[in-house]
């Protein structure tokens, strides 16, 4: 796919590009090099790529400038042609006041001028924009990354300033990895769906991590915790169907007799263990409290004072070692004090829970103590009926208890299902990489050969497994099998997305997909004879793979003086000139906007 005329209804306003095969410069002619108010960098060249991107169907939000300014712009309509994979060539026509209504139309020559073109003579009109992006991708048919959409890609091939600063992640990938790693794995040759599902996998561990939190937050047990519950939970209904069936005949010796027992064996047992404890705590608690008081009492000049009245010297150096032994003994003490403190508050904690327990305690004995020692059966039944509805309650927290801990072993065995997928899916990775393939291959070799003939330098592009078993793609600069920084140096870091995108562009030149790039700004910032350097490689890949390069480029950034070899651009293959002139000179010939 190549781009073949880019227009609009107001060509007055607007003026027609037709673009051409191989080399297309979009120059910014600076007229007024010292004129402060002439600004070449506000012309117009760097707002092409978002027309070409309406014109190929970006979605429109309403920071974009047609939405911004529609008092400018709401009247124009664009038409797009491009060079379809297949042959013949596909007209976009898409209004700046209704974005999502666009009409499509096939025809076999170049260069034509549908902007009177009625309704009934275009192929698709008015669709909607879901259903246009479907149209065009059916119309391009990139066969080599299908399912992945032709929009997916497209920035790839319209680099703006602001997508030189990472080789891969560019501008307009503000999501996660996963919404454009797989992808550029596929471009590169890879198992792009392998990527794709080791980060549903990582996602899944994720999602059942926050449960697991989510879930442990509600319980004090843990989930190795389930069999016990669960016993006490069938000794418990035991326990309540037994008192329901005494209650339901009369009878409460059965009932009496355990309570007696319960009273004996465990509660009166439980009551003593914890007075023993609040004994204790409270005994800790004095101690810590009187430490807390204690202070150093040290006076460095009663010493100096002893000495003196002694008539003995005080060395300087021995005032020095007990003021370091005085400093020694004050941090040792802040932070025995920070140590008591945190365990006077955890003994403080568990005096409350403890007392707690006890009054508790001491209510149920009261309450069994009363119905042993009561003589009216009607007054029994409604004691022991009161316990059994409490009995009923404590069964109904356990129960609630195991169904929360049932739900956190599911979570858990989720968890645990997901971690292992994941890495399964990381060992693929892994296998994946050192199996490598012929289009990555062919497309480092690609890459290393453009820099070495613009930089003089060793460039490397590769993948490696990160930290979460994923993969990160790296390119840079290498001198002696070792990293540099100059990769991360803005020409230098530039000169690497234009090698990327060359190199992609010659691994697929006989297939369909883009065949066409523009790089705005691709000379600046590079030495003059790098620039020729780029030149010459710019050219040999249009001749030799037939690749259209867009390139937008200040008059100033051009080496026309040192160059002996006709490099620079030609009057024929500069497309659009804009100046610093005026209105007349900018890509919308209207005020600056």
């Amino acid at each position: 796919m190549k781009l073949s005329r880019l227009y609009s209804d107001q060509p007055a306003l607007f003026v027609p590009i037709d673009f051409r095969e191989g080399l297309n410069v979009i120059l910014a002619n600076i007229q007024r090099p010292k004129d402060p108010s002439a600004l070449g960098h506000n012309l117009g060249k760097s707002l092409l790529i978002d027309i070409i991107d309406f014109g190929l169907l970006k979605e429109v939000k309403k920071e974009h400038f047609f939405k911004s300014r529609s008092d400018l712009f709401a009247s124009f309509v664009f038409f797009l042609e491009i060079q379809l994979p297949s042959g013949g060539y596909l007209t976009i026509r898409r209004s700046a006041a209704e974005p999502t209504k666009i009409a499509f139309k096939h025809h076999p020559l170049r260069h034509q001028d549908f902007t009177l073109l009625p309704q009934e003579q275009w192929d698709h009109w008015r669709e909607s924009f879901d259903n246009a992006v479907k149209l065009l991708d059916s119309y391009l048919a990139f066969t080599p990354i299908k399912p992945w959409s032709y929009r997916k890609g497209v920035s790839y091939f319209l680099r703006t300033q602001q997508d030189y600063f990472d080789v891969f992640k560019l501008a307009k990938f503000v999501g996660t990895h996963k919404q454009w790693k797989p992808y550029l794995a596929r471009v590169l040759g890879f198992d792009d769906q392998l990527l794709s599902a080791k980060y549903e996998a990582d996602a899944d561990c994720e999602k059942h991590t926050a449960e697991q939190k989510e879930l442990q937050a509600e319980l004090t047990l843990k989930s190795s915790d389930f069999e016990k519950l669960r016993a006490s939970i069938a000794l418990k209904r035991d326990e309540v169907a037994g008192k329901l069936r005494s209650l339901d005949a009369f009878d409460f010796l059965g009932q009496e007799t355990a309570m007696a027992r319960e009273l004996a064996e465990s509660i009166e047992t439980e009551i003593a263990s914890n007075n023993e404890i609040i004994y204790n705590v409270r005994h800790d608690l004095a101690q810590i409290e009187r430490s807390l008081g204690d202070e150093i009492h040290f006076d460095l000049a009663d010493v100096q004072r002893v000495f003196q009245e002694a008539q003995i010297t005080f060395p300087t150096q021995l005032a020095r070692d007990y003021e370091d032994l005085v400093e020694f003994n004050r941090r040792i003490l802040t932070e025995r004090r920070a140590s008591l403190s945190e365990h006077a508050a955890r003994l403080r904690k568990q005096l409350v829970s403890t007392e707690e327990a006890n009054t508790a305690l001491s209510a149920k004995r009261r309450d069994i103590l009363q119905v042993l020692g009561g003589t009216d059966s009607l007054q029994k039944f409604k004691d022991l009926q009161r316990q059994l509805d409490q009995d009923r309650a404590n069964l109904a927290i356990m129960e609630l208890k195991a169904s929360k801990l049932e739900g956190l072993r599911a979570v858990s065995e989720k968890l645990r299902e997901a971690k292992a997928e994941a890495e399964r899916h990381t060992s693929a990775l892994q296998q994946m990489l050192d199996a490598g393939n012929a289009r990555f291959a062919g497309i480092q070799l690609t890459f290393g050969r453009i820099i070495r003939d613009v930089l003089h330098r060793t460039a490397l592009l590769y993948l490696k497994p990160n930290g979460e078993g994923n993969l990160d793609f790296r390119a840079e600069i290498t001198e002696m099998d070792q990293a540099t920084e100059q990769d991360r140096g803005t020409s230098f870091r530039q000169m690497l997305c234009i090698a990327f995108d060359l190199a992609v562009l010659i691994s697929y030149a006989r297939e369909p997909f883009f065949h066409f790039v523009y790089h705005d700004g691709g000379l600046e910032r590079l030495q003059n004879k790098l620039k020729l350097a780029l030149l010459q490689v710019i050219r040999d890949t249009c001749r030799d793979h037939g690749i259209q390069y867009l390139l937008s480029v200040l008059s100033e950034d051009i080496a026309i003086a040192e160059d002996t070899a006709g490099l620079c651009p030609k009057p024929e293959e500069i497309v659009l000139t804009l100046h610093d002139g005026g209105e007349s000179g900018r890509l919308f010939r209207m005020g600056t906007f």
